[in-house]
């Protein structure tokens, strides 16, 4: 609780929440780690849900997370509060508190979070029928099970409740507009091959270990299924998806790759018509998710990108690199903010400016 001094007086900060679990086996100080790891991973699931719909991100058929979103978005777990079990959490890192995009999904994860006692509010609020999906499974998968006779609060961080368990658990899992059935889109699968049936034009591919999907291809892609056997690919094509995002089968496959995470290098770039070469290549770390079948790369100048294929990566990484350049390194440093001119230093000095 605050109590003191200035601390009375300072704004309460959106990002700030406490995750309170009531219960006899709370109030003996007994949590099994399971309930707590699970409560703390579905509440980063809905910041991170939260953050994608507040950029404007369609929902689509599976859910995907960037690791710019991860990255910024990520919660910090705070000690836990002496006499019970309270966890204290932060939305972002304490250094981002003038990060108004932060601020802003920390203010809606608070408004959706208190809407779910009332369900009109609840939709009304968020307008995408997918998107609510996984809000309520998430807010759902919060709570302990029943048996365990634990419930979670989620709290701000002035000790105001802003969530109550018992609320959650009557909202429908799927409003009157769900579509049940499996909906199919383009997309990409990764999988390791595990078998293939050359008359059919199948594959069965191993989807994280564990399912294995039923899969049909052109006969352009055979050569590099057949280069590929027992491999972790990357494989494109008609996706069947169950109501929980998740792939069921695949048709006519046309792409075929295998999963690639060794780093990208630049020497150079051309930006408009001038070539920049840098002093020493650039190397970006590259690794792949399979949770989102996504490849993460991050490297010099703080950039951090997502891209269904390391095609797309590349690409990715030129237009931020072409960005930069245009509107750092040539910028004009008499209207930067310190960070912004900093940067441009930086740019300047690897690409040997002036």
């Amino acid at each position: 609780m605050l109590q003191h001094g200035t601390e009375m007086a300072r704004r309460p900060d959106p990002r700030d929440l406490r995750l309170h679990f009531d219960g006899p086996m709370a109030a003996g100080h007994l949590l099994p780690a399971e309930i707590l790891v699970t409560a703390v991973q579905q509440v980063q699931r809905i910041v991170h849900l939260l953050a994608k719909e507040h950029r404007g991100e369609p929902a689509g058929k599976r859910l995907t997370v960037s690791a710019d979103i991860r990255a910024r978005f990520g919660l910090v777990c705070r000690l836990p509060a002496a006499g019970g079990y309270e966890l204290p959490v932060s939305i972002g890192a304490p250094s981002c508190a003038e990060d108004h995009e932060i601020v802003a999904v920390a203010e809606r994860f608070q408004v959706v979070s208190r809407s779910l006692a009332d369900i009109h509010a609840f939709e009304h609020l968020v307008s995408d029928a997918q998107y609510r999906r996984w809000l309520v499974d998430a807010y759902k998968a919060i709570q302990p099970p029943p048996h365990l006779d634990l419930e979670l609060t989620v709290e701000d961080g002035q000790g105001n409740a802003i969530l109550h368990g018992s609320r959650v658990q009557d909202v429908p899992s799927h409003g009157p507009e769900a579509d049940t059935r499996y909906p199919t889109e383009r997309g990409r699968v990764v999988g390791t091959l595990v078998r293939m049936e050359f008359a059919k034009q199948s594959i069965a591919l191993a989807h994280r270990g564990a399912r294995v999907l039923a899969a049909t291809y052109t006969a352009e892609v055979e050569p590099a299924l057949l280069s590929h056997p027992r491999r972790l690919i990357q494989v494109r094509g008609d996706v069947c998806y169950d109501v929980a995002g998740e792939p069921v089968s695949i048709a006519d496959i046309d792409e075929v790759a295998e999963v690639d995470e060794s780093p990208m290098e630049v020497e150079e770039i051309v930006c408009g018509n001038v070539r920049y070469v840098a002093n020493t290549p650039l190397r970006f770390d590259v690794a792949f998710d399979q949770a989102d079948a996504l490849y993460d790369l991050r490297g010099p100048f703080g950039i951090l990108l997502s891209a269904a294929s390391r095609e797309e990566l590349a690409e990715a990484l030129e237009a931020e690199l072409n960005l930069l350049l245009a509107d750092y390194a040539e910028g004009d440093p008499a209207h930067m903010a310190s960070d912004a001119r900093r940067l441009r230093d930086q740019i300047r000095h690897r690409f040997g400016l002036r």
